[in-house]
Parts: structure tokens; C-alpha cells; sequence
């Protein structure tokens, strides 16, 4: 087939159910020939031990346009979002995680906008779900519109913006994230320079690591499905996983600063050290909620609170 115009790079690694409702979302759009010409499907199998080679042929026998690699050695999460995007042979990258979904006409969307405006970045908004409990987590970018922004300066500016409602869902979210292959393939140095236990965002980095211009745009239809109760990556001590995961936060945070000090607009250093300091709040939370529970009166006192 021709070069395609985006590559969707899925890593995945023992979620098979997950994965046969993803590929699902995304091939039903196939049915518009057209679209399908323009997209194709990269999937790199980290070694899965469940039934993912199996969930996968029973698309690969109807999609030519699906390609299923099993990886030859463990990579965990980092490792998985480096090598799969490697796999692109589109203009764009889409970097897919394996438990979300896309709504209807995603692709189609996404197309007509790169075809419009040829922004090297394009995030897409969301719309989060929980499956356990029907909850429904509306509009994540925050955002009404489309948008266009022309610079790493303009960029910056947006996320200062909206920093305490979705910072994360512009920096370091997964599913809404489209690049230029070009860009992430010529910046591929920084997986060596950057490859600690808390580099997890290895598809921003290649951009938001590096003091280089870029124009980005922003869709403002909720085209992506972020299911919010698959939390399996979790540490089970809660207090482990708040340490792990600010963790991971201020060492990611800490490196987009000093990538880009000429770009970031006023108090935007500042707001990242509120935001530290303010998660420890959260730590409070976690340590009376746990010795509620270790003195057996949390069930208790939830049920008074809730009559409130």
C-alpha cells in the first residue's frame, strides 16, 4: 500500500480484552475505504502471555493494513512507547495505549485537521470513563474550540494557562498524542540521554526535551476515550505509589524546564513548584485514610460523612 499518511503505534503487554476493544474502535472506520488508506495500525506485543497474538489475527486476517510485531526482548512501559512508534512508516505518529478507545469518526476528524493545517504536534481532547461505575470525565483538554499555535512560546502559554485543570493531558498523556514521524525519528538520541527509572514520557520528550521550535494545533472534539479505572500499573502500598509517581512528575517537570527556560512564560516555574509542594496534601489524605483503616473505624466515619 501507499505511505500512509498516520501510523497508530499501540505497545501492549497482557491486556488482550482491552486491545480487542481498541482495535475494535478503531477498525470499524475502516468501512470508509478511503480513511483506510490513509491509516494503518503498528502493534508491538512486549511478550504477552495471554491471548493478545490470538485477539490480534482476528484482525490482521480481515486488515491488511494492521502489522503485529512480537518484541524480542522485555521492555516494560518506557521501553514499550519508544520501540513501537519505531514501527511507523506514516507521516504521523499517533501514540495509542492499548485500554483506551476512539469514538466514532476519530480518524476521520484527525485526518481532514493534518490535512488542513500540517502542525508538526496535534493532541486531540478526551473524554474519560469508568466502566466499574458509568462516570463520565468530560472535556479533559478544557478546552471549546480548535486551535492553532504556531510556536514552542505559544505553546507554553496554553498549558500556563490551563496548569492546574489539565497540564498533564497536554504534557504527558499517551492517547491524544500525534507527532511528525520525521520529528520523533530525527530526536530518537534522547531515549540514550534520557532513559532513568522515571523517564516515562518518552513520546514528549522528543519534543519537549529538546530547544527546538514546533507548531502544534489542538482538537477540541472528545475523540479519544480514556478509561480511567485501569489502573493496573499501580503500586498496591498507596503510599509507595504517591512517592513513585510525584516522582515521576518533578523529574519530568524538572527536565521540561530546563529544556525550554527561554520559552516558559512568568510564574510558570513557580506553578510547577506549587504543584509539587501541593501534592503532599494528597500524602496526608493517603496516611489518615490508612490508619482509619488499620484502627477499623474508616468504614465508619465514610458513612457519616456521606449522610452530610
Amino acid at each position: 500500500m501507499d505511505k500512509p499518511l498516520l501510523s497508530i503505534c499501540i505497545p501492549t503487554y497482557n491486556r488482550a480484552p482491552f486491545l480487542k476493544e481498541c482495535l475494535a474502535s478503531i477498525t470499524t472506520q475502516f468501512k470508509n475505504e478511503a480513511i483506510k488508506k490513509k491509516v494503518n495500525i503498528k502493534i508491538l506485543d512486549n511478550q504477552s502471555a495471554d491471548n493478545t497474538k490470538e485477539i490480534v489475527k482476528s484482525f490482521t486476517d480481515i486488515f491488511d493494513n494492521i502489522t503485529y510485531v512480537e518484541d524480542d526482548e522485555k521492555r516494560g512501559i518506557a521501553g514499550g512507547l519508544t520501540k513501537a512508534p519505531t514501527l511507523a512508516d506514516g507521516e504521523y505518529i499517533w501514540f495509542f495505549s492499548d485500554d483506551d478507545l476512539h469514538a466514532e469518526n476519530s480518524l476521520k476528524i484527525v485526518i481532514d485537521f493534518i490535512e488542513e493545517n500540517h502542525t508538526d504536534l496535534i493532541l486531540t481532547n478526551l473524554l474519560g470513563f469508568n466502566d466499574k461505575t458509568d462516570v463520565k470525565y468530560l472535556n479533559l483538554l478544557k478546552v471549546n474550540d480548535n486551535a492553532i499555535i504556531k510556536n514552542r512560546k505559544e505553546f507554553f502559554n496554553l498549558i500556563n494557562k490551563k496548569f492546574y485543570t489539565c497540564i498533564d493531558y497536554y504534557t504527558t498523556f499517551c492517547s491524544n498524542w500525534i507527532l511528525k514521524t520525521e520529528i520523533f525519528k530525527s530526536n530518537f538520541y534522547i531515549f540514550d540521554k534520557f532513559n532513568g527509572k522515571y523517564d516515562l514520557f518518552p513520546f514528549t520528550s522528543t519534543l519537549l526535551y529538546i530547544d527546538k521550535e514546533f507548531s502544534a494545533g489542538i482538537i477540541a472534539e472528545q475523540i479519544i476515550l480514556n478509561r480511567k479505572d485501569n489502573e493496573n500499573w499501580r503500586k498496591k502500598d498507596e503510599i509507595k505509589q504517591f512517592f513513585y509517581k510525584n516522582n515521576i512528575w518533578r523529574d519530568y517537570y524538572k527536565k521540561i524546564i530546563k529544556s525550554n527556560k527561554g520559552h516558559l512564560p512568568k510564574y510558570f516555574i513557580l506553578k510547577v513548584k506549587i504543584k509539587n509542594l501541593a501534592s503532599f496534601e494528597e500524602l496526608m489524605k493517603i496516611v489518615i485514610i490508612i490508619t482509619l483503616r488499620k484502627i477499623g473505624i474508616y468504614d465508619y466515619i465514610k458513612k457519616i460523612i456521606n449522610k452530610k
